[in-house]
């Protein structure tokens, strides 16, 4: 149940500054760590780590609106975030969907943290990254809602390929126009080790190299056009720029399923909340079916096929 939702940071760093140095720089205030009140530390980190049903939102928000300050800053509305980071869906409305209806009135921050402190980290996270001249230099994401995702499921064959599609659709977005060289850091998808098809139908016009291949990593280059480096890592949302966007992923996610639970609960209201996932949405699925019938909605449009 509810949207597949791809998220992807861009950073800046110095020409001479590796993979293992940038991680290094940053590993003294960006942590893996929940948020707590006056905390001197900015949560960043793999997105399993900073939240759980039990603990909330709370430490992936202050961890994504800190660095995410330059879009969020003037926001006081998820509807006027979303205008700021999303990317267009393909024609997919999900907007209109009913369960989806009321997320651009849904406040930001939430409720859980003060915005006073979200500026207090967002100045400490500016100041951090300025220091060690690194920046931040755009946030995004893509939403594919159930009936969109369903199409494409069938369109292409698995869900594994519609991830490999929305990560490829994320990076040519946010590749920037100069030609300075680019490295990419993906989470591997799936048990999946070759993504040469993957870089070839994304770019026919360039050519890719494979660099290394592992049981962790699966590393390509470009040799023709821009320079191009990309890896796709087992676990790889622990490095910061792939955490960023793993947390921002994760957080609309759960954002747009606490609209969907409300909209359903207007319905219902003995209904439990779902996180929507396989162990339980089947039990969320049965208790609204009869309410769907009722209200005429076929199952592909709220229903995941995966």
């Amino acid at each position: 149940l509810g949207p597949l939702v791809g998220g992807g940071s861009l950073w800046a760093a110095p020409p001479e500054m590796g993979e293992a140095e940038l991680e290094s720089r940053l590993a003294s205030r960006f942590l893996p760590r929940p948020y707590s009140l006056g905390c001197d530390h900015i949560p960043l980190g793999d997105s399993k780590q900073l939240y759980s049903p039990t603990q909330g939102l709370t430490s992936l928000e202050a961890g994504v609106l800190a660095l995410g300050h330059a879009q969020a800053a003037r926001c006081q509305t998820l509807g006027q975030w979303l205008q700021q980071v999303l990317l267009p869906s393909g024609g997919d409305n999900w907007q209109a969907l009913p369960w989806y209806a009321d997320y651009p009135r849904q406040p930001l921050p939430a409720a859980d943290i003060p915005l006073a402190e979200v500026q207090r980290l967002a100045f400490q996270a500016a100041g951090e990254l300025a220091a060690e001249g690194i920046e931040l230099v755009d946030l995004r994401a893509l939403i594919v809602a159930e009936p969109q995702f369903n199409q494409l499921v069938l369109q292409l064959g698995s869900k594994g390929e519609l991830l490999s599609q929305t990560s490829m659709r994320l990076l040519q977005a946010m590749l920037p126009n100069d030609v300075h060289e680019i490295e990419v850091f993906c989470d591997r998808q799936g048990g999946r080790k070759n993504y040469l098809p993957l870089l070839l139908s994304t770019w026919p016009d360039a050519w890719f190299s494979e660099t290394a291949v592992s049981g962790n990593r699966s590393s390509y280059r470009s040799t023709t056009g821009r320079p191009l480096h990309i890896h796709f890592s087992v676990g790889g949302d622990s490095f910061p720029p792939t955490a960023l966007a793993s947390m921002l992923a994760k957080y609309l996610r759960e954002r747009l399923m606490g609209v969907l639970n409300a909209y359903w609960r207007q319905h219902d209201g003995e209904l439990r909340p779902t996180a929507g996932y396989p162990s339980d949405a089947r039990r969320f699925r049965q208790s609204i079916e009869p309410i769907a019938r009722r209200l005429q909605w076929d199952e592909a449009q709220w229903w995941r096929c995966r």
